[in-house]
C-alpha cells in the first residue's frame, strides 16, 4: 500500500499492463507498487545512488540520469504513461524537460505540493517558511535550485508553453468542493495530467 497519496491516485490512474517511466522514482516504491498490482512494465530514474541501491534491492530496472539532461536516450511514444511526481520543483529546465516527458510518453503525470496552499501560507507567515512533504524548507543547501509551484502558476506554465492539460486531480486536506472551487487556496496537492500531439 503506498503511502503519499499523490502515489495512490497515479497508481488508480495507469493502467493494467503499461509501458511506466518514473522521472526521479525515488526509492521505486511507486513502480514496484504497478508492477506487482497492475503488471506494468516500468523503468525508474533517479541520480541517487542510495535510491538507486533501494530500487535494485526491490528488483526494479534503474537508471542513473539527471534529468535536468533531458531524455534523449528514449524513442519517442516509448512509454505509455512517464511519470514525475513531487520532483519537478527540483528541475531546472521544467519546459524543456515536460517536452521530453510528451515526446516518449503518451501521457504524462506531475504531480506537486501547491506552496499557495492556505497552510502553507499561514506557516510562511508566522515562521518564514513552509513545510515540504515531511521536511521542513527552512535550510539552505548547495545546489538546491527549487522552482515555487502553485496550481494557478501550473495552468499558466502550461497555457504559455502550449502543453495541453487533459486532467486535473486536487488532493484536499479538507472538504472536497472547496478543494475544486478554489484549488489554488485549498489544495494540497496537485496532479495534472498532459498530453502531446
Amino acid at each position: 500500500m503506498l503511502k503519499r497519496r499523490d502515489l495512490r491516485k497515479i497508481a488508480d490512474i495507469i493502467k493494467p499492463k503499461s509501458r511506466v517511466l518514473d522521472l526521479g522514482c525515488g526509492d521505486g516504491t511507486l513502480l514496484s507498487e504497478l508492477i506487482n498490482e497492475k503488471q506494468v512494465t516500468g523503468l525508474g530514474i533517479e541520480i541517487s545512488l542510495e535510491r538507486i541501491k533501494k530500487c535494485l534491492e526491490r528488483g526494479i530496472s534503474v537508471v542513473q540520469e539527471d534529468l535536468n539532461e533531458g531524455l534523449k536516450d528514449f524513442q519517442d511514444k516509448s512509454f505509455d504513461y512517464v511519470v514525475l511526481s513531487q520532483t519537478l520543483e527540483d528541475i531546472s529546465k521544467p519546459v524543456y524537460l515536460i517536452h521530453e516527458m510528451l515526446r516518449v510518453g503518451k501521457k504524462c503525470i506531475i504531480s506537486f505540493e501547491n506552496f499557495a496552499y492556505w497552510k502553507n501560507r499561514i506557516s510562511f507567515l508566522i515562521s518564514g517558511y513552509v513545510h515540504r512533504g515531511e521536511i521542513k524548507s527552512d535550510l539552505l543547501r548547495d545546489g538546491e535550485k527549487q522552482q515555487i509551484l502553485t496550481v494557478n502558476k501550473f495552468y499558466k506554465f502550461c497555457s504559455n508553453y502550449k502543453f495541453t492539460v487533459c486532467k486535473q486531480i486536487f488532493l484536499p486536506n479538507g472538504k472536497l468542493s472547496l478543494t475544486y472551487k478554489f484549488p489554488n487556496f485549498y489544495c494540497k496537492t496537485a496532479i495534472f495530467i498532459l498530453k502531446g500531439d
